[in-house]
């Protein structure tokens, strides 16, 4: 039988165990409400608020480290490059992490090839980030500086080169903004600009300087679509050869060449050049480098305008063979001079020999029995006195004269193309396309299409309609005529084979000084055209003096 002390004993023990149960069943909820806490936190930590810690995390041994301007890329026809050629080696400087001290900037110096003077007196004095070329750079150099406190080599591509080949057509922009100026740059600067947000990130330690060995990182661009591009019209090949002989020359001037079946423009040259990197130093210069001479400046277009009267003249059935010249012609009281004043005239001629030998005298007396009215009419159905919209917003329209300028002497002066008229080497080449295309417009084109980073053709160029300006019968009489330029005319015996021009010369005052700008247009093949090429030299001696040598030259090139 169980004691009294044995039932007391029990019960003390069956205490003990009972707030042991409640100890350890106490302690169970705590841990697990403290495990549950831990969890949570984990939970928001990792999942809620993963992607900002991450970036917080990332920003200190990340520095992002500037690449360039970052615009959609400017390609030729067979997407050749035009822009971001060159990849060069820079240092990025920040200056409120660099420490200049004699011994960093040695080593800057000892890098760039720049002298530590020009270093201490202005290089590094920016408030923006710096960039400076590497001259040097061998491996132990690198390694050195990159252990310069906020100093990154980094390699990228520039945007323009020395080269500048197709400067004023590609344009330029502010580096600072971002915004394009002039040319492509500036007609595509919207679409350029979009979605290029791409950057490179360096590894580098709480002193901001770079981790040997783990380089850069390109940040992650999944998250964005594709940069835009623009693919031009242009064959780099063809505007370098265009270029390279122009430049020959040593004048200023254009030349512009087209394919005849599209109307595309393969290559348009704007002399003196300039240094897409280096703006600056032309907006106070009063030689207009910065102008694209092709579509921004007016020439009087001389006996170039000769095509125009005589398809004026053809359309209108006037085909008077009966032309004499003495070597000028009066209006009134004004006289006009044939360039065969000297020799006592041409003497009589038709049609196609004034033609062939730029006969003004005969070409005064034509545009006398035409009109002035019918003479401005023909202009503007190949264009002239309106924008090509090719796609700059610097081109002009050029300038016809009034009917009023034309009731005097001046239907003497538009005759040979002198006066108040105005035209654009783009324009000009336009009018030789349509006479080389059977007297239908097939427009003039800069812009092929837009296209992604892949390739991907996002957009191509709307073309225009064809557009019938003379008649077929009267364009192959024009073609006729200007085969006759080369092969009888004032541009006989130049060498240029089958091909069909005219040449110009066209009197002009440039800072009060009388000039000719010398002019030569035309196509080749005479049979079944392939290409047309216009050019214009200021300040020259005559269209087959100063513009054909140019014409064979580009033409032996490209053939």
């Amino acid at each position: 039988m169980e004691s009294r002390v044995d039932r007391k004993r029990k019960k003390q023990i069956n205490n003990v165990y009972e707030n042991n149960q409640k100890r350890i069943y106490t302690l169970g909820i705590i841990f697990t409400v403290f495990l549950l806490g831990l969890m949570s936190r984990l939970f928001y930590i990792q999942i809620v608020k993963g992607n900002d810690y991450y970036a917080r995390a990332k920003n200190q041994w990340f520095k992002e480290i500037p690449v360039g301007i970052e615009r959609g890329k400017i390609y030729d026809r067979n997407r050749l490059l035009l822009t971001n050629q060159e990849e060069k080696r820079y240092l990025v400087i920040y200056p409120e992490y660099f420490i200049e001290s004699d011994e960093n900037i040695k080593m800057i110096s000892d890098i760039t090839s720049i002298s530590p003077y020009k270093l201490k007196k202005g290089k590094l004095t920016s408030s923006r980030t710096i960039k400076l070329e590497i001259k040097n750079d061998k491996e132990e150099l690198i390694k050195k500086v990159m252990s310069i406190k906020g100093v990154y080599p980094v390699d990228y591509n520039d945007r323009y080169n020395k080269k500048s080949i197709a400067a004023h057509v590609i344009g330029y922009i502010n580096k600072i903004d971002n915004i394009g100026e002039k040319g492509i740059e500036k007609m595509y600067d919207e679409v350029l600009k979009e979605n290029q947000i791409c950057k490179v990130e360096a590894v580098v330690d709480a002193q901001k300087k770079i981790i040997p060995g783990l380089g850069y990182k390109k940040q992650d661009q999944s998250f964005r679509e594709n940069g835009k591009n623009i693919v031009t019209t242009l064959d780099y090949h063809i505007q370098k050869i265009a270029e390279e002989e122009f430049e020959k020359l040593h004048k200023n001037g254009s030349v512009v060449i087209l394919d005849v079946q599209s109307g595309e423009i393969l290559a348009m040259v704007s002399r003196p050049n300039f240094d897409q990197n280096n703006v600056a130093a032309y907006l106070k210069s009063n030689n207009k480098e910065l102008y694209n001479r092709a579509v921004q400046i007016g020439y009087p277009p001389g006996s170039i305008f000769k095509i125009i009267v005589t398809a004026a003249a053809l359309e209108n059935k006037i085909n008077d063979d009966d032309f004499f010249c003495k070597g000028y012609e009066e209006i009134g009281d004004t006289r006009i001079k044939c360039w065969s004043f000297d020799k006592g005239g041409h003497g009589k001629l038709n049609l196609e020999e004034a033609f062939a030998v730029s006969c003004n005298a005969a070409f005064i007396q034509l545009g006398e029995k035409i009109g002035g009215e019918k003479i401005l009419s023909m202009a503007k159905k190949f264009g002239l006195g309106s924008k090509t919209n090719i796609g700059l917003y610097e081109e002009i329209s050029g300038s016809l004269p009034s009917e009023e300028y034309m009731k005097g002497a001046g239907i003497g002066n538009i005759s040979i193309g002198q006066g108040t008229l105005e035209v654009t080497p783009l324009q000009i080449a336009k009018t030789t396309a349509i006479i080389a295309n059977d007297g239908v417009d097939k427009g003039v084109y800069l812009i092929k299409e837009i296209i992604d980073d892949h390739g991907k053709i996002i957009k191509k160029k709307d073309k225009n309609n064809p557009q019938k300006v003379i008649s077929y019968h009267t364009a192959k009489r024009i073609q006729t005529m200007m085969e006759k330029v080369v092969s009888m005319g004032t541009a006989r015996n130049m060498g240029l084979g089958k091909t069909s021009g005219k040449t110009g010369s066209a009197q002009a005052k440039l800072q009060g000084k009388d000039i000719v700008h010398a002019w030569f247009t035309g196509f080749f093949p005479s049979k079944d055209p392939k290409y047309v090429i216009t050019i214009v030299v200021e300040d020259g001696i005559s269209g087959g003096k100063s513009a054909i040598p140019i014409f064979k030259n580009i033409k032996q090139r490209i053939n």
